[in-house]
């Protein structure tokens, strides 16, 4: 793909300590990480979030018109609710599928939708679950009264019954729930309006889909175009221009303490965030407060260790790729290296997906936080998290010190591209497999890295990957 390089007589000062510190820190990473995916109740509900979205999603499509605008079916109401009841489904899954169920007992036939929702009022107690007892009591009692013994609350108890639907975070579900209490209590037109919001809800979220479709396909088509555009003017090109090392071979054990400090301060930081987001309930605003501060205080500590470095060694910054000129350029191959990623991208998700089915989508941590209603000012927190200070503070020690150090070293630019979005891809957050398309996406960014020799392209596709993630869950959501 690049032209060869020129022999290189510059041979790298150093023993190499910085390397083996690093790979140290990035093994106790690891470990940490895999320690983390024991078998374990919190685990458990990490992977349970994922696939409650997912039947709520699917359930919410269903429960209008499902795509193409069909009539539905009672079969179709299977998947999401097989999700929601396997073994080990928590209390707040068990509470979704019986209002599911209760919803459309006209479709599947009252006697055996009966039967399920009272297996499921059997499992409630047992069930694992974050509410509190007073919250899980409030649940039961609800649950047993409405959907078990089907009798008419009194005022005092609908009252009691529709704080604890508000408090159980079901998301569009309480929706329904709200309409069957109302039904329950003889008020058949308030339970009529609470049907028509979800019914509201269903078609805006279709129409939803529609559009991340189409933008999908788009960028689909949009993507081949580029690999061919690339294929194009790289044979018929043909640049002369040798393709060496952006750092010189002299300072790459000298940047690699800056990727050191960045390591220490990420497992540091992590572990002290962590501790804190224990004490927070699940999917609060308070969880991305506390991200951004960890964010911005690893990355800015290992930002001034590196600088610190680099003029004790007599290295300046565009050593590491940090060029503007030609900005226009710069932009623009960011923005076709994104689209050319989709289709790729695409392709390893939908693989993955077929090969091992039964493995949880993943989920980074804020995932609950992105896909949940708040205030303007946690929509801009999440923008500074993922579009600003993640492709800034990764690319520099990712792209701009790792590849480069690595390149630098050993002569060989594929070792850089290689090795550097394997470790981008294990130390990200999503778990499971997630680290195979955070994996793609790094070999991307090292291609348009040597491509360029700059990290300002790197850094906008890593900024428009994060920010259109970002918006497309927003759009599901206001859709939702």
């Amino acid at each position: 793909m690049w032209n060869n390089p020129p022999d290189v007589e510059e041979r790298s000062q150093g023993d190499g300590f910085a390397f083996w510190v690093a790979l140290l820190l990035f093994g106790l990473i690891v470990l940490s990480n895999l320690l983390m995916l024991r078998p374990r109740l919190t685990d458990r509900f990490d992977m349970w979030s994922t696939r409650v979205m997912q039947a709520e999603f699917a359930a919410r499509m269903l429960y209008g018109e499902v795509l193409p605008f069909r009539a539905m079916q009672g079969t179709d109401w299977d998947e999401p609710l097989k999700l929601l009841t396997a073994k080990d489904a928590p209390l707040g899954a068990l509470v979704r599928a019986i209002v599911l169920l209760e919803d459309q007992a006209s479709v599947t036939g009252r006697k055996s939708t009966q039967q399920r929702i009272d297996q499921l009022l059997r499992r409630m107690p047992h069930a694992p679950t974050r509410f509190s007892p007073q919250q899980k009591q409030a649940i039961l009692r609800w649950c047993r009264s409405v959907y078990g013994e089907r009798r008419r609350p009194s005022p005092v108890e609908k009252e009691q019954f529709r704080r604890a639907i508000e408090e159980a975070n079901l998301g569009w579900i309480r929706l329904l729930a709200l309409k069957h209490l109302e039904f329950l209590a003889g008020d058949t037109e308030a339970a009529r309006r609470w049907d028509v919001q979800a019914r509201q809800q269903a078609d805006r979220l279709q129409w939803g889909i529609v559009a991340v479709f189409a933008a999908v396909a788009t960028l689909m088509l949009g993507g081949v175009a580029a690999w061919l555009a690339y294929a194009v003017w790289k044979s018929a090109l043909r640049s002369a221009r040798p393709v060496v090392p952006v750092l010189p071979p002299r300072y790459a054990d000298t940047v690699m303490w800056g990727l050191v400090a960045y390591f220490a301060a990420t497992y540091l930081g992590g572990w002290i965030a962590g501790l804190f987001a224990r004490m927070l309930p699940p999917s609060t605003p308070l969880l991305v407060v506390l991200v951004l501060l960890v964010q911005v205080t690893t990355g800015g500590l290992a930002l001034w260790v590196l600088h610190l470095q680099m003029r004790r060694s007599g290295a300046s910054w565009r050593d590491l790729g940090w060029t503007w000129r030609p900005l226009s350029e710069h932009l623009a191959w960011g923005t076709a290296a994104y689209v050319a990623m989709v289709p790729v991208l695409l392709i390893t998700v939908v693989v993955v997906q077929v090969l091992l089915p039964s493995m949880p989508s993943p989920a980074h941590p804020i995932a609950g936080v992105a896909s949940s209603e708040n205030p303007p000012w946690v929509t801009v927190l999440l923008f500074l998290v993922a579009a600003v200070f993640a492709p800034l503070f990764e690319e520099v020690f990712f792209r701009g010190v790792l590849l480069n150090a690595l390149w630098a070293r050993t002569g060989n630019r594929w070792a850089g591209i290689v090795v550097s979005a394997l470790v981008f891809s294990v130390l990200h957050p999503q778990l499971y497999l997630g680290w195979i398309a955070v994996f793609v996406i790094g070999l991307m960014l090292g291609g348009l890295f040597v491509e360029r020799r700059s990290l300002l392209p790197c850094i906008w596709m890593h900024a428009l990957n994060n920010t259109v993630a970002l918006v497309a869950a927003q759009l599901l959501r206001i859709g939702g």
